[in-house]
């Protein structure tokens, strides 16, 4: 369960876990490390095609860097974490099916990793992915056109 938010350096919010060592010391999770964990999560359920980036992502994959944490946003309320996923589906798939796996595979991989108590996890789907079809035409035979060679074999 997180016990505060405290702000680090680079102006960025950690939360602070509860532990039950009689040590001292804190043990401070960046929330990109939150997000990170909840995207990968993501992208493991069955029937997801991707997660939604930002137009900065864009630019970051164009030069070969991988976002982190992409298309997963998260805020802190008073009852916990709430984490709001928003992503691309594959065609043909059970929406509130595979919506429902993502949102217990969030739950799932972040209780375990952190022991954050979760508030809600949201999901987004940003659109729907169809398959991709292979182009059956010829560009040398544009009119499906047999060959005199081919007829006569």
């Amino acid at each position: 369960m997180a016990k505060e938010i405290k702000r680090s350096k680079a102006n960025h919010k950690n939360i602070i876990l509860d532990t039950d060592s009689h040590l001292e010391g804190a043990t401070q999770i960046a929330p990109e490390v939150i997000e990170i964990i909840a995207q990968i999560a993501t992208q493991e359920v069955d029937g997801v095609y991707s997660m939604r980036g930002k137009l900065s992502d864009r630019f970051t994959s164009a030069f070969g860097t991988n976002s982190r944490g992409k298309g997963v946003e998260l805020t802190q309320s008073e009852d916990g974490l709430v984490i709001d996923a928003y992503v691309f589906l594959q065609y043909g798939v059970a929406v509130p099916r595979v919506a429902l796996a993502i949102q217990n595979a969030i739950k799932s991989q972040i209780s375990s990793m952190t022991d954050l108590h979760i508030a809600q996890t949201n999901v987004h789907v940003s659109g729907i992915i169809p398959e991709k079809v292979l182009n059956k035409i010829d560009p040398n035979n544009l009119f499906d056109t047999v060959t005199s060679s081919e007829e006569s074999n």
